[in-house]
Formats: C-alpha cells, sequence, structure tokens
C-alpha cells in the first residue's frame, strides 16, 4: 500500500471516530437532558457526589455533552469540543468512577484470603474504564483538529483565504 494511500485511509478512520465519538456525546447529553430514565440517573449520580443544586449541575452537564458532542460531530470549533469533553470525562473520572477501582483482590478459592491490589493492577483497571480512552481519544482530536471533513475546514479558508 503507498504511503498516500494509508494517509488518506487513517484521515477516513480519524474522521469515522471522530464522527462516532461526537454522536456517542450528543446522543447521550441529549438523553440525560430529556429521556426521563436518563435524567434520573444523572440526578441520582449528580446528588451522590454531592454537587450543590444537583438538578442545576445535572442539566449543565447534560446539555454540554450534548452541545460540545454536536460540535464534534460535525467539525466545528473541533479542537476546543474535545478540550471541553476532556474536561467532562475528566470530572467524571476523578468524581466518581476512580473510586470504583477494587482495592483488594478477591480470589475464587476464599481460603486463599483476600489480598492487596498491586500497582499494575490497578493500572490494568485504570484503563479499563471506558473515560480514560475517551480522554486519550478527545486529546487525538484536540492535537489534529477536524483533519479531513468538518465545518473547521470552511472557516479555515474565509480566515485564511491563500492557503
Amino acid at each position: 500500500m503507498k504511503q498516500e494511500n494509508f494517509n488518506k485511509a487513517g484521515d477516513i478512520f480519524y474522521v469515522i471516530c471522530r464522527l462516532s465519538i461526537g454522536l456517542f456525546f450528543f446522543i447521550t447529553g441529549f438523553n440525560k437532558l430529556f429521556h426521563p430514565v436518563f435524567q434520573g440517573y444523572m440526578l441520582k449520580t449528580i446528588s451522590s457526589l454531592g454537587f450543590s443544586n444537583p438538578q442545576l449541575m445535572a442539566n449543565f452537564v447534560a446539555a454540554n455533552e450534548m452541545l460540545w458532542g454536536f460540535l464534534l460531530l460535525i467539525g466545528l470549533f473541533t479542537r476546543f469540543s474535545s478540550l471541553a469533553l476532556i474536561v467532562i470525562m475528566l470530572v467524571a473520572l476523578v468524581t466518581k468512577d476512580i473510586h470504583s477501582i477494587p482495592t483488594e483482590l478477591v480470589p475464587i478459592d476464599p481460603k486463599v484470603g483476600t489480598r492487596p491490589i498491586e500497582n499494575y493492577t490497578w493500572l490494568t483497571y485504570f484503563f479499563y474504564l471506558p473515560q480514560v480512552l475517551y480522554i486519550m481519544i478527545l486529546g487525538l482530536f484536540s492535537l489534529y483538529g477536524y483533519k479531513a471533513f468538518g465545518i473547521d475546514r470552511f472557516l479555515k479558508k474565509k480566515v485564511n483565504p491563500y492557503r
């Protein structure tokens, strides 16, 4: 495969990933904002974390997920949208999800007894969290921008017509 074709295939895959992640955040934000079941889950989560005014915070987070996900999906303000979603994921990771990592391992045979978790095993659990993967992928989007397909492409041409 020629290098030029590889770059084109890589660009297509990159855009598919950007579209997928943008659509994911748009749909999850939309559901948290408008679907009664997801509204309840979001409110319960925010309340359990001790945020003041949990209803306002739940709506704020959901609306931001939806907005920045949509902008990422259409490739508008791609870098900034990615950074905004990274902040949302970091807050979710630090306040909620990192605490789901076990502190000890429970073997199948109860006679062996529990063992404290080793650092490398803790890292395995950490990298298994979906928020970590989202942060990494969004980091790529924030560095490379819209790539080959997005509204940012047209804005870039208007700002600098000689490019």
